[in-house]
């Protein structure tokens, strides 16, 4: 636990209204109820508290005093190597409350980087809400570039899974560069539910989502059903929800989270199913809406493969094409002739994630035949 002297006051930035809040009072109810009273959500975590949880083979930490910087104090872990595993030097900090599905959380904190083995000198920090004990699930997985000065960062994220109150931790991962990191004061906010999650139907599983197509007139003509996104998803680790894009992408988009990377992106997958057979020599374009929420390579950008292809072995197929997907979303496109013939209701267009340990987003998509 820590000391009394390790007792953070509670100072935050205001994150939709944008000014500095200050409220200069030992660190008990009314401080923490007069914080409340401003901040845009609800307090999930205590961030009076510093006595934080860390583990991880060779990590060391101490608390310094960081005056007039994120609460006075922060937490100064040292990771003594990279690894491609960031999970294995970490930081649990609990939270006071737990997950519901759908519901939307903005975590904000100070941190800075005393030092980084890395090509541009900032640390790497990784960021994921968790279940605080086996099997460790969890969703929001973001891997953040730290700099050299102060500064509070934010992530956001939309929960995908339950999780009780007492068993819910924010996660930080450090172990993907050989550095030292500071840590301030954290605040994880509850923003409410926005409703991300398909609700259960009552014969059980997930109710359809429709999507909401554009009424335009496309230049082929259409070989999938572009309102649907109830798309097979494989793979060994993977986990996936169906988030709400309020304006983008037809409303909904699948969320596919690949734990780890891959020489064989195709071990994780999505099938979008095509409505009639493909022919030799036939010209097909994609175009789909995609982002990337989190991704742990070198250009911090995501990797996604797309393929058409048969839907049983020996899953022969065309057009292999990688893309690298941006943070921001948008229509992204890839043209392929076809070298082979596929029957109908055997034809797919495979989306592949297992590139890069990674977490994506694939809104609407649009196949079409290009034919004249």
């Amino acid at each position: 636990m820590c000391g009394k002297g390790w007792v953070l006051p509670v100072v935050a930035v205001a994150l939709l209204a944008g000014g500095m809040i200050s409220v200069p009072v030992r660190a008990d109810e009314a401080a923490l109820a007069a914080l409340q009273a401003q901040l845009p959500g609800k307090l999930m975590n205590d961030p009076t508290r510093l006595d934080w949880a860390v583990y991880g083979q060779g990590q060391k930490n101490k608390r310094v005093k960081t005056p007039g910087i994120g609460g006075g104090a922060a937490l100064q872990v040292t990771s003594p190597s990279a690894s491609d595993a960031a999970h294995n030097i970490g930081v649990n900090v609990p939270l006071t409350a737990g997950f519901t599905p759908g519901q939307a959380i903005t975590v904000a904190f100070w941190a800075r980087t005393v030092s980084a083995d890395t090509p541009d000198k900032q640390g790497k920090l990784g960021l994921r809400l968790q279940l605080g004990e086996a099997p460790y699930s969890g969703f929001g997985d973001t891997m953040l570039a730290i700099g050299t000065e102060w500064k509070m960062y934010e992530a956001r994220a939309q929960a995908n899974m339950a999780v009780e109150p007492g068993k819910a931790v924010l996660g930080l991962q450090l172990a993907a560069a050989k550095q030292v990191l500071e840590i301030g004061q954290i605040f994880v906010l509850d923003m409410g539910v926005k409703a991300a999650v398909a609700p259960a139907a009552a014969a059980g599983g997930a109710q359809p989502i429709r999507l909401q197509v554009p009424d335009v007139k496309f230049p082929g003509r259409l070989i999938n059903d572009p309102g649907s996104i109830d798309w097979a998803v494989y793979g060994a680790g993977q986990s996936n929800a169906k988030v709400a894009t309020p304006g983008v992408g037809g409303g909904y988009a699948l969320r596919v989270t690949s734990p780890a990377a891959s020489d064989k992106p195709y071990s994780i997958g999505v099938s979008v199913p095509l409505t009639e057979g493909i022919r030799p020599g036939q010209p097909v374009t994609v175009a789909f809406w995609a982002r990337t929420v989190s991704a742990e390579t070198p250009d911090g950008l995501g990797r996604l493969g797309l393929r058409v292809q048969m839907n049983a072995a020996p899953y022969s197929g065309f057009g292999d094409t990688m893309l690298p997907v941006g943070p921001d979303w948008k229509l992204h496109q890839a043209q392929a002739v076809s070298s082979l013939e596929i029957a109908p209701g055997s034809a797919v267009l495979g989306f592949q994630l297992a590139g890069a340990r990674q977490v994506l987003e694939i809104g609407q998509v649009y196949v079409l035949d290009m034919s004249k």
